[in-house]
């Protein structure tokens, strides 16, 4: 296994994975995860994607070659629509490439491109990506042990093994940090025009709000947000603060948003929020679009605690109270009167 990239070897592991393997091929797979920290890393990775996927239960369910076939075709297409990459780098994707895994990921509709991770070489060192493009909730672990929950349509990058000084990622979009403490080496997050540094604690970092805007909820420890160009304009946001940099300005205040990681946890709680309000946050949570046909039920009050419920479950709890219906159109779920 001496070329890592090659298919062939993810083919391997996705055997080892399906309980395919014989002896010899297990001996070369296990030599290879234990050469070096960055395949023992992409090996744990692939291993708790399949678990996510329950693949073993799965494995005899489906025409594996058929799957294989239609996923090789998809990469290709994907590839041509990729932008031209930094010269000597190369990209390719971690979990659907996977010839045994493929047909289980396109029978539980899991989306082929719902989620990416890239590995890049640029001057002699290793980058990870992770995109999120379509999945909530997953977790990725950083090379220090650190863990990010990543939102749908969000972005990270980060080495395969931090600097000796910092600890530093990117991130587009919004993501939950919880940090490993690490005095002798902050954790530093760029984020849009925003420099993001802690030594260990819990937060949320959502760049992904329209004009730029990125904003920072701290759930524990001490974090500090400065604009990247003006090391000088800083503030440090406490344990249920919010640090939030606008274009003009950067300023710190309690939270009053109950729900402002309730993507994250699935809890959501509305009391006495008007039906507006209560409909922004589903949209925000659920990566749904939802509107009213009648514009008199904005003002509406609405009282109410949602755990680990689908949308659909949270839509008709609300349609009962205020004697409502749903109709989609267009990938749009409008809520409207029942005699409309």
């Amino acid at each position: 296994m001496e070329n890592k990239h090659n298919i062939e070897n993810w083919d391997l592991i996705a055997k080892y994975f399906a309980g395919e393997c014989n002896q010899q091929e297990c001996d070369e797979l296990f030599r290879w995860r234990d050469a070096n920290t960055e395949n023992e890393q992409l090996f744990n990775q692939v291993k708790k994607d399949i678990e996510i996927i329950n693949l073993n239960k799965s494995m005899n369910k489906v025409n594996v070659e058929s799957a294989w076939e239609k996923v090789k075709n998809r990469i290709q297409e994907d590839e041509q629509k990729l932008p031209v990459s930094e010269e000597k780098s190369t990209r390719f994707i971690l979990t659907p490439v996977f010839k045994y895994a493929a047909a289980i990921i396109i029978i539980l509709g899991i989306g082929f491109f719902s989620n990416k991770v890239y590995q890049k070489f640029s001057g002699g060192k290793i980058t990870y990506e992770y995109a999120s493009v379509a999945e909530q909730g997953k977790e990725i672990i950083l090379p220090d042990g650190s863990k990010v929950v990543l939102n749908a349509n969000s972005t990270i990058s980060y080495p395969a093994k931090f600097a000796s000084a910092e600890r530093k990622v990117q991130l587009e979009g919004e993501a939950y940090f919880d940090v490993t403490k690490n005095p002798e080496k902050p954790f530093i997050i760029d984020a849009e025009d925003a420099e993001v540094r802690v030594l260990g604690t819990s937060f949320n970092v959502n760049a992904s709000i329209p004009g730029s805007k990125v904003e920072v909820f701290v759930e524990t420890g001490l974090v500090q947000l400065a604009r990247k160009d003006r090391q000088d304009e800083k503030v440090l946001i406490n344990p249920g603060d919010v640090g939030i940099l606008y274009s003009d300005e950067l300023v710190k205040e309690k939270n009053q948003n109950q729900n402002i990681i309730a993507w994250k946890t699935k809890e959501i709680v509305f009391r006495e929020d008007n039906l507006g309000e209560v409909v922004q946050v589903l949209n925000n949570v659920y990566k749904t679009n939802i509107e009213f046909k009648n514009p008199d039920l904005l003002n509406l009050k609405y009282t109410s605690t949602f755990r680990n419920q689908e949308i659909d479950s949270i839509l008709n709890v609300i349609c009962l109270t205020f004697d409502l219906k749903t109709e989609t159109k267009d990938n749009t779920i409008y809520l409207v009167k029942h005699d409309s």
